[in-house]
This record gives structure tokens, sequence and C-alpha cells, in this order.
């Protein structure tokens, strides 16, 4: 593989080599040191028990490295990553898309905590599926400065300490005056702006079996739901309080403070089941999306998973007032 290196005075931009490498400085990373990387992020806490996040981050970093970052696309991955089949539509099932964006956060995590002094970075890029590697230069590496620099460079440095003093001083001075004045944030904005509420899924059958299938997809739906953090997501026990109770959803939505509300029902034909979900706008009491999803019995939680993503991504599109 070629390297290219600036030869002009100024540092050299981190740019995209070979199999998606990132060589910054005179720093490459090999793929012996992107594989051990690998294997220390999916060893960390942030991974553990995402069995399915670690599958996508290994293989979209194995097929950079093979060179082969351009064939990420969301298509394939759904195919060989989430086990679809041929028939798969990405414009019908948002799996990849929303399991990039947990995957990102988790890399993110990794790197914002115990892994923020790693050799190498591996990024995740909005817009692509296709990661880069950064190699950091490592500081040792770095020439001492002569000794006619060292007067300079304290100076610049105490310089450079005095003025965040100012600069530390000044945000205190705010942050109290904020507070004073009541215009401080008090984290509302970091929520969620759409909270939704999973209404008990109904199946067709008065069965003792499928009535506890239908109660499974409704948890397992709600779970996957506030996993996926883009909503916020009405506890299980208080949208339980209406099953059944025959209220207009629209005073149901206005009971639990959702904006939005879910229903579904069940069909299971033998080992298969078929579940219509449904998203109603509290506020215009009107449907604003309806999809069917099928699958094995034995592979529910699969199913949750899709409803999951598509009922998240259908929730937060805009509509039209």
């Amino acid at each position: 593989m070629s390297v290219t290196v600036s030869n002009g005075d100024t540092a050299p931009e981190a740019r995209v080599l070979g199999a998606d490498l990132v060589h910054t400085g005179d720093v490459q990373p090999s793929p012996d040191a992107v594989r051990r990387q690998l294997d220390r992020v999916l060893a960390s806490p942030a991974f553990a028990n995402a069995d399915r996040l670690s599958r996508f981050l290994r293989y979209v970093v194995e097929r950079a490295l093979a060179g082969e970052g351009d064939r990420l696309k969301e298509y394939v991955i759904g195919l060989e990553v989430f086990d679809r089949d041929e028939q798969y539509d990405p414009r019908l099932d948002s799996i990849v898309r929303v399991e990039a964006g947990r995957l990102r956060a988790k890399v993110d995590e990794y790197y914002q905590r115990e892994g923020g002094d790693e050799a190498v970075i591996i990024r995740l890029r909005r817009g692509s599926y296709a990661p880069v590697f950064e190699a950091r230069d490592a500081a040792a590496s770095v020439a001492p400065p002569p000794d006619g620099s060292r007067s300079t460079r304290a100076g610049r440095l105490a310089g450079w300490r005095l003025g965040l003093g100012v600069v530390a001083v000044a945000a205190l001075l705010v942050a109290i005056a904020a507070w004073r004045t009541g215009l401080w944030a008090t984290g509302e904005a970091a929520r969620p702006a759409i909270t939704i509420a999973v209404l008990p899924f109904a199946h067709y059958s008065t069965e003792a079996a499928d009535q506890l299938l239908a109660a499974r997809v409704t948890d397992g739906v709600t779970s996957e739901l506030a996993r996926i953090g883009t909503l916020a997501v009405v506890s299980r026990t208080s949208a339980l309080r209406f099953a059944d109770s025959g209220k207009p959803l629209r005073e149901v939505a206005q009971t639990l403070n959702a904006d939005v509300v879910m229903e579904g029902s069940l069909l299971t034909d033998g080992d298969r089941v078929r579940v219509e979900a449904r998203l109603v706008d509290a506020a215009r009491d009107q449907k604003v999306w309806v999809e069917d999803f099928t699958g094995r019995v034995t592979e529910v939680r699969e199913l949750q998973r899709r409803i999951a993503a598509a009922a998240a991504a259908a929730a937060a599109a805009p509509r039209h007032q």
C-alpha cells in the first residue's frame, strides 16, 4: 500500500489511504494494529452484551481492511450482518440505519472513556458505513525544542494559562448570572422531542399461548424503542393500564403525555406470525403509519427489533400540520 506524505511546511491533513486507512502526520496504522484495536474496543464495557453491534463493527472493519470499503452499502450489510433475505428493501426496513447510529454512539462512548489515550482510533463517519482508521502521533516522538526557544515557549505557555484563567472566571460569572435569572438550561432540550406510548398488542386468538406471544411482542417493542433512544417511551406499566379500556386514543395520549400512540395486532399461522403495527398522531387522531411484519415465532426477538426500528423512523419523520 502506498503512502502519500506531504513535503510542505505545514502539517499534512488526514487523508484516506488504500483500504480506508487514515494517515495522520508520519504515522500510519497497520492492519494488525487496527485489528488489535478492534479487539480492545469489542472487549470494552461499552460492547458488553451487544453481540449484534459487535458483529456489525467487526464486519465493516474487516471489509475496509480488505479494500472493500466501497462495498459497504446498506443492502449488503442487511444481508450479511443482519441475515435479511434477498427480498430485503432498505426503504421499508431501516434496521441498518438505526443500528449504524447505535454503533457510532457505542464507539464514541469507548473513546470518550477508557479509549481516550489509544494510539489507533476507529472512526465511523456519518453518511458512510465504511470506517476510517486514524493513528495518533506519539508525543514522545517529537524532538525537544532548541534551548534558545524554551524561554519563548514558556512565555507563550504562561500567556495561554493566563488567558484560560480569564475565560474560566468569565464563564463562571455568566453561569451564576444565568442561574440567578432563571436562564440556566434544565436539561429538557437534551430529551427526545417526541414521546411514544406502546399500547398492549392484541391477538386475534384467545388461546393463552397466543395472548402470551402478544404480550411478549409488546414488551419487546417497548424495550427496543427505549434502546434506540430517538424517542421518549412511556413505561410499559403506565401503558398497560389502557389495555381494552375503550377510551379514545386522544384521551389516552393526553393522560400519558404522549405525542404518538402505537397499536398492534397479531395473527399466528403455524410457526409463523404476522404483526400489523400502527402509529396514531394523538393531536390529530390520525393514523400516520401502518406496516405488516412477518416472521417465525421462534425468531420473535428479531421481529421486535424490526418493528421498533421502523416505528422509530416513522414517528420521527416530519408531518404536515
